[in-house]
């Protein structure tokens, strides 16, 4: 390929480097990571009320820091692919 005949502005040229993707179909991965993501909050949240309930309603059954940093990572990474999908489906 040539070099003078590239123009790195023009998306249509050597597949868009930097447009966005031409399909909807590559949101699929966004989506399906957004819904592991809220299983996984789900999954996360019930074993919390699992364990206060099993521990006669004490709160201090889930004062464990890793709880709550598992809760805030899952939480993150729940509404981020939620946010990437959206933004993938309204690019294209």
């Amino acid at each position: 390929m040539n070099a003078s005949n590239v123009h790195i502005t023009d998306p249509h040229m050597m597949g868009g480097w930097f447009a966005p993707f031409a399909n909807r179909k590559y949101c699929l991965l966004f989506f399906w990571i957004m819904v592991v993501s809220a299983v996984m909050l789900v999954l996360h949240v019930g074993t919390a009320l699992y364990k206060i309930v099993s521990s006669g309603g004490k709160l201090y059954a889930i004062s464990n820091p890793m709880f709550w940093t598992l809760t805030i990572m899952q939480s993150i990474n729940y509404f981020t692919n939620r946010l990437l999908y959206s933004m993938c489906l309204n690019s294209v």
